[in-house]
């Protein structure tokens, strides 16, 4: 019997509901995010473990395989209910409202549901190689009963106390306690991830950072939204700086070359239509990868936005908008496209020479003794299984015990499993 419970590819040493309590009774602060203004839905906090306390989660991740998780986030969301106030419009009905941030919008719980559902789903279409394109959810629920969802925000009160900026932290969540109690949050969705130290949201960089070292970041996101496509068939649909995290001084994921981005926030994921998906596939096969890059462009969000109407936000994928000069631009000139494409060329070598190297790493014999800290890369299809388990309810090993226990009392009982396991809430 397995001594750690495993959910969405995060080791956990007890069961989501008492690492997740463990994990904010034992913050030294929690702050308030400020591009939480870039979250359509959502209100997203950073919470960091005391220095002296034994973390409850630990890392599935390249360099950091097995170490402590020290950082999480938090996004709280208000989920709508079946219950409607009829006096009010239908604005103000799907949306809640906090002190100096604008107006967020009520999301189904359906919705919610799914984008957890699309970022594990992600998480571990890409761990095989100990590079993931997003970070692991570590936990996940939705809180019908006010005192409840009141209690759980009470916990976040106390270390965000201690922050860096504890009025205006504690004011978002005093806000959002204030919207549980009035109704405007009919239900609160929690959703957490982990996220290594060091990585820093995309947008604040722009203004931090050199051009060269922009281009570069702009250059491994790129890279990671592709590969998301080829393994997973998704478009993350959102992809503005402000839904990318990125770590300038990361090692061992580009062959010499520091750095590395990850994706967040997959509430409007979609999957791509096949004929575009089968084009990209195509088009990177023939290492045109600037042109597999502008059919992003053409794609529509999951709530049928299209993204074209909106470069300002999305166009510095293709090539269309340039986030540091904040102008439109082009990329017609057969040259250009040539230089461009050359530069996504040699990131990706450097990136297959870094996924070669760590498979050397993990896969030698030395460490034939230590594959718990050291596993066979790629990940072995058991390994998966293992990590999927938790997100599902009871997970993918129960649910086959209890299939064979079916199988053994006739077929009315396994077709009353199947009925059980299409209705399985997935969170």
């Amino acid at each position: 019997m397995r001594k750690k419970p495993q959910k969405g590819g995060i080791l956990i040493k007890t069961n989501p509901e008492e690492a997740i309590n463990f994990f904010i009774k034992n913050c030294k602060v929690i702050e308030w995010k400020r591009r939480t203004e870039n979250s359509a839905s959502g209100v997203i906090f950073e919470c960091t473990l005391k220095d002296d306390v034994e973390s409850p989660y630990e890392m599935i991740r390249s360099t950091d395989f097995k170490l402590p998780v020290k950082k999480i986030i938090l996004k709280l969301v208000g989920i709508d209910s079946d219950v409607r106030d009829d006096t009010l419009d239908d604005y103000k009905a799907n949306t809640w409202k906090i002190p100096s941030l604008s107006s967020k919008k009520l999301e189904q719980e359906e919705t919610f549901k799914k984008e957890i559902n699309i970022q594990t789903d992600i998480f571990l279409k890409t761990i095989s190689y100990l590079d993931p394109v997003c970070p692991a959810p570590v936990y996940a629920s939705i809180k019908k009963d006010a005192n409840y969802a009141l209690a759980f925000i009470s916990k976040m009160r106390i270390p965000a106390e201690a922050g860096n900026y504890p009025r205006m932290t504690v004011g978002k969540l005093d806000g959002i306690s204030g919207a549980i109690e009035n109704g405007s949050i009919p239900y609160l969705g929690i959703l957490g991830m982990e996220i290594a130290d060091g990585y820093e949201n995309f947008f604040d960089l722009y203004y931090e950072t050199s051009e060269a070292d922009i281009r570069k970041y702009e250059n491994m996101s790129r890279l990671k939204i592709l590969d998301m496509a080829l393994k997973t068939g998704y478009s993350q649909g959102d992809f503005h700086s402000g839904n990318i995290l990125v770590n300038p001084l990361a090692t061992r994921y580009y062959s010499g070359i520091l750095g590395n981005s990850i994706i967040i926030d997959f509430g409007y994921a979609n999957k791509i239509p096949i004929e575009k998906l089968q084009q990209i596939k195509q088009l990177v096969s023939e290492n045109k990868l600037v042109e597999a890059l502008k059919i992003f462009n053409t794609l529509k969000r999951s709530d049928d936005l299209s993204l074209s109407e909106y470069p300002n936000f999305y166009g510095w994928l293709s090539y269309n908008y340039d986030n540091a000069q904040k102008q439109q631009m082009t990329l017609n000139n057969p040259e250009d496209i040539v230089a461009e494409n050359q530069k996504l060329i040699s990131l990706k070598q450097a990136e297959e020479t870094a996924t070669d190297e760590r498979i050397a790493f993990y896969n030698d014999s030395i460490h034939s003794g230590e594959r718990d800290k050291y596993p066979l890369l790629p990940l072995s299809n058991a390994v998966k299984n293992s990590l999927f388990e938790g997100m599902l309810s009871g997970g993918k090993k129960k649910n086959k015990m209890r299939s064979r226990k079916n199988s053994k009392k006739g077929t009315k009982n396994i077709k009353k499993q199947r009925i059980r396991k299409s209705r399985r809430i997935c969170l």
